[in-house]
């Protein structure tokens, strides 16, 4: 059989690999911390069969193409192959889509700027595969997670209890549609009048799954 020449098949036909437990340890073994050069790349396995198909401007880029593959797939290593080859092809299959599952992950991953970003999309897609979000759902929370600062999705992570979030929420959480701003009254009084109106942010759906999920 031909291996796929464009790298969006072929991180789609990695994704279904059986070999995909071995990630956790190849990343683990690897220097991938530390630049790498060509001949070490050739050397790793799964990935390293998608960078030899990509064109780099320099090492730096093919590094940290490198380590965000990695870090998404790493996500991955406990779901049996079964369920990711069932999961991919009941997506590619029911034609809803444009794109195949491999493009848009391939296409997320490659326009995301931060190490952290790869994990959240790995354990957004992980849920996918186990059916406890749908794909749709996936879809719309990685392209906030690809427009985002990444500190930002770490800030409302850490300033969320029960799905209330702080005070002084950062702008672009705001406008995400990951948080909605509601109105509570406080009361005082024997006759428990009505003296003010705070208003307080809450995660929405889409939130609480990014923060319950993908930030996990």
């Amino acid at each position: 059989m031909r291996e796929p020449q464009n790298p969006n098949d072929q991180l789609e036909v990695i994704i279904m690999d059986s070999e995909l437990p071995s990630i956790a340890k190849d990343y683990a073994e690897l220097a991938v911390d530390g630049i790498m050069d060509d001949g070490i790349l050739k050397d790793i396995p799964l990935v390293g069969t998608v960078i030899g198909i990509m064109k780099f401007s320099n090492s730096v880029n093919k590094h940290f193409a490198i380590k965000k593959i990695y870090k998404f797939l790493n996500q991955l290593n406990s779901i049996p192959q079964e369920l990711r080859v069932k999961k991919i092809d009941e997506i590619n299959n029911s034609k809803k889509y444009q794109s195949s599952v491999g493009e848009m992950i391939f296409e997320i991953l490659k326009k995301i700027e931060s190490d952290g970003k790869p994990e959240i999309i790995g354990r957004l897609f992980k849920a996918v595969i186990e059916e406890k979000i749908d794909y749709i759902t996936y879809l719309r929370i990685a392209h906030l997670v690809k427009n985002l600062f990444y500190y930002d999705i770490v800030w409302l992570k850490e300033n969320t209890t029960n799905g209330v979030v702080a005070e002084a929420t950062p702008d672009p959480i705001f406008t995400s549609g990951l948080v909605d701003v509601n109105f509570v009254d406080s009361y005082e009084g024997a006759k428990n009048d009505i003296i003010t109106q705070k208003s307080q942010a809450t995660l929405t759906e889409i939130g609480k799954v990014l923060i319950n999920v993908g930030m996990e």
